[in-house]
């Protein structure tokens, strides 16, 4: 078995990465070409602001963990004995696959087509095929289901604070710090369903 590797190292290396190599896409002719690592993207004000690339790393890492996620959650939703704990869960599914689309969004306006780098990882937080196919069948599914959302905010939470703090992109920043509250929250919640 791999060991599992934090979804924050993952994003500091990616973004280093992709900075090292210069990963650029064109800017629209019209616009004066972004620094190396960065992409043009305008913003509600008319004015350009950059991608770069920790932001671009950011994105992809959330909407990939949200997208598993989602189907954790959906199970839960469906499944859970605890009418509270499937409330919570679908809850959670709502708010993860608005998440998505608005860092989609985010990429989407930068001319960024996403890219699932991280489609069969074991990392932290992050639900493997595996473990859900184990939840499908655990006979304790609300404890399994619990262990596994509690894993999800809790990494989730802490890539969230890193990309909170080295993010420069704005809207991209303001998810990561929307995404700090939501998960800080949510632990909250979940600590209350007992």
């Amino acid at each position: 078995m791999r060991p599992r590797r934090s979804p924050a190292l993952i994003l500091f290396l990616l973004a280093a990465l992709l900075t090292a190599c210069g990963r650029q896409d064109a800017a629209p002719a019209r616009n004066p070409a972004p620094q190396a690592g960065t992409q043009a993207v305008a913003s509600s004000s008319g004015l350009e602001s950059a991608l770069d690339a920790t932001a671009l790393a950011f994105a992809e890492l959330v909407v990939s963990t949200d997208d598993q996620a989602v189907k954790l959650l959906d199970m839960g939703a469906a499944r859970a004995e605890s009418a509270r704990l499937r409330r919570f869960a679908g809850e959670l599914a709502s708010v993860r696959r608005a998440e998505a689309t608005r860092l989609r969004g985010i990429l989407d306006g930068a001319g960024a087509r996403y890219v699932d780098n991280h489609a069969g990882h074991d990392m932290p937080g992050m639900p493997t095929e595996a473990e859900l196919r184990a939840l499908s069948s655990a006979p304790d599914f609300d404890a399994q289901l619990t262990k596994l959302i509690r894993a999800h905010l809790t990494e989730s939470a802490t890539v969230a604070k890193s990309g909170a703090s080295s993010v420069a992109h704005e809207a991209t920043k303001a998810v990561a710090e929307e995404m700090v509250r939501e998960r800080e929250s949510a632990l909250r919640t979940l600590d209350a369903l007992g």
